[in-house]
């Protein structure tokens, strides 16, 4: 029984669950492509510093604004400093001494001198400024070197002996090996010594120092011409108010060109951030209690993830090559402004080379996989189909492959279309008469016109048997709708009209050459049948399974049994499907003798078939 247009096809038919094996390829390429962007941008040198390059550009232009920090300040030796000093190094220790003084009379919370005592100046001065440091009212800081330090002997005994009694800690400042900017707080050296921010936090009952080094989140300034934290010049501390210094944590030390400068996320172009300044942002942030922030690696992995869905799911899109290469470019701008908002929201450093990474492996990977498999299915069709279709059929072919096309080969789907079988009569006698080539030279001149023919109506040539010809009207592109059914049909019929023909003028051309002249027989049908690909690795053919097929071939066969012809050199015989979908269509083109209800063969129920005949081309009929 023929299923009805439209209806679902049998479920041992039914097509693929899309993207089973197409998903299981994206899910491995979007696992593949975020594990590779985060390896590389971490064990990748330029990666790795193109990613912390990024995030310091984004901590430099979007960093939220934020009031100077209320707990620390800053009391800088700057060259207005020096100006009336005989020396710039060391610092004069008696005017350090008098700063202290000052500092804790002013009620300070606490002194931090980020300058290293490693040679003497003079004893009485040297000594003024020990005893100030020591008796001081508030606690006092000093900076000691760690073993890494690079100190003679004597400047190390030195060292010791001066910050001998007080607290210490290590002013070193951790570098990136690759482009020497601190981005990154080491909280305690090797031999536990605690840093300066580290040490005045713990005087400032700060509970819970981090005991790892950790990344410095550094506080914004108020505005592009404010300073994060006070700063005072120290020549001038001794006219300030109190209430300017009251309260406050202060950290001593240089400003001075080419002295203790060191590049940081802050630094614009050219410019350095002096080591106190460093010391200030570390200790603002232990203060505060704020943490690393960056987007945790977790954070990351699954934006890396994101990224790369997001490149495969644009290039399983099937977009045209200027739209892949726009998206390229506009998806990591798009990231790139999210990442400025959200940190000037207040929200945390995304990592954004990891993840435009992910997105542009994600994307090439399945571009070039698809590109690879669109290769392979071109392939595959091409060899199925042998080239014998139009144009139009093979871009259709082409545009519509998703619907029928599962593992690079056709899947098995259930159809109705019109099968076209031809056979040339006598053609055993014609091979007992003429010599292999000849016979070779005269077939192939025969199946090349009626394949010019076939293929001219829009059918599709599957296969070639000796000299018959099987062709399909309606496949592999499975038809929806009645109308594309009939019109099939009707190219079917229209194709077997065109055969007979073009057979005229191929006798008359074999007739002036010597060869023999012929005649043929077409059986056409329509109706439901199984199509797919029959075969292993090594070959495979498109194959039509099922009655229609098989009905196609017995009218062709039968045609021998009918006395009357189409035309001179054609007999047509179709199936009632077949005419009852085209006579309308084809009124004054040809009509139809009723050749009955006939048993074919191999076939229990009587087939009520039809010959055709051919109005454009009468003479010679019979």
């Amino acid at each position: 029984m023929k299923p009805a247009v439209g209806d679902p096809p049998p479920a041992h038919l039914a097509p693929d669950r899309p993207g089973w094996s197409r998903g299981w390829l994206a899910g491995a390429v979007i696992l593949g492509s975020a594990l590779l962007a985060l390896a590389a941008t971490r064990w990748v040198p330029p990666l790795r510093t193109a990613d912390e390059s990024l995030g310091d550009r984004l901590i430099a232009a979007a960093a939220p604004a934020q009031p100077q920090h209320p707990a620390i300040a800053l009391v800088l030796f700057g060259e207005d400093s020096f100006a009336g000093l005989a020396c710039r190094s060391p610092v004069d220790r008696g005017m350090l001494a008098d700063i202290i003084g000052l500092l804790a009379a002013a009620g300070v919370r606490a002194i931090g001198i980020d300058v290293l005592f490693d040679q003497p100046t003079l004893p009485a001065l040297d000594e003024r400024l020990r005893r100030a440091m020591l008796n001081a009212a508030v606690p006092v800081v000093a900076i000691t070197a760690l073993d890494r330090t690079p100190l003679t002997e004597r400047q190390r005994r030195f060292l010791d002996g001066f910050i001998e009694g007080m607290p210490r800690g290590h002013a070193n400042l951790a570098k990136d090996r690759l482009d020497a900017a601190v981005r990154w707080h080491v909280p305690f050296g090797d031999d536990g010594t605690p840093s300066l921010p580290v040490q005045l936090a713990r005087l400032a009952g700060v509970p819970g120092v981090p005991a790892q080094p950790f990344r410095i989140d550094w506080h914004g300034r108020p505005d592009g011409s404010t300073a994060p934290f006070a700063i005072y010049p120290a020549e001038a501390v001794a006219v300030l108010p109190k209430s300017w210094l009251s309260g406050r944590m202060v950290l001593v030390g240089t400003a001075l060109a080419g002295i203790d400068q060191h590049r940081t996320p802050l630094s614009p172009a050219g410019a350095s951030t002096p080591g106190v300044e460093i010391e200030a942002h570390v200790l603002a942030q232990l203060l505060d209690g704020r943490s690393d922030p960056r987007l945790p690696f977790a954070g990351e992995a699954a934006l890396a993830l994101l990224m790369a869905a997001v490149g495969v799911a644009v290039a399983l899109a099937g977009l045209p090559l200027w739209l892949l290469a726009a998206a390229g470019l506009l998806v990591p701008a798009a990231a790139w402004t999210g990442a400025m908002a959200l940190l000037a929201a207040g929200g945390p450093l995304v990592p954004l080379v990891a993840p435009a990474l992910a997105w542009g492996a994600g994307l090439a990977a399945m571009t070039v996989q698809m590109s690879l498999r669109e290769r392979a299915d071109r392939r595959v069709m091409m060899q199925l189909f042998a080239n014998h279709v139009s144009q139009p059929v093979a871009e259709e072919i082409w545009r519509e492959r998703a619907t029928f096309m599962a593992g690079n080969r056709p899947r098995p789907q259930q159809l109705t279309a019109t099968v076209l079988f031809s056979d040339i009569e006598g053609f055993t006698t014609i091979c007992e008469a003429l010599e292999p080539e000849p016979l070779i030279r005269w077939l192939e001149g025969y199946l090349d016109a009626m394949v010019r023919i076939v293929t001219a109506h829009d059918g599709v040539v599957l296969r070639f048997v000796g000299d018959a010809i099987l062709a399909v009207f309606g496949a592999p592109v499975a038809r929806t709708t009645q109308t594309e059914i009939d019109a099939d049909a009707g190219r079917a019929v229209g194709c077997a009209l065109e055969m007979g023909r073009e057979l005229a003028a191929l006798n008359r051309r074999w007739q002036a050459e010597g060869l023999p002249r012929v005649g043929i027989r077409v059986g056409v049908h329509t109706g439901p049948l199984v199509a797919g690909s029959l075969g292993g690795l090594r070959h495979s053919e498109y194959s039509l399974l099922g009655d229609t097929a098989n009905t196609a071939a017995r009218l062709e066969a039968y045609g021998k049994m009918v006395d009357e012809r189409t035309s001179r050199h054609c007999r047509i015989i179709v199936g009632d499907p077949t005419w009852q979908a085209v006579q309308s269509a084809l009124q004054g083109r040809c009509t139809a003798l009723p050749v009955g209800e006939v048993a074919l063969k191999g076939k229990v129920k009587a087939v009520r078939i039809w010959l055709l005949i051919d109005d454009e081309n009468t003479d010679g009929r019979g």
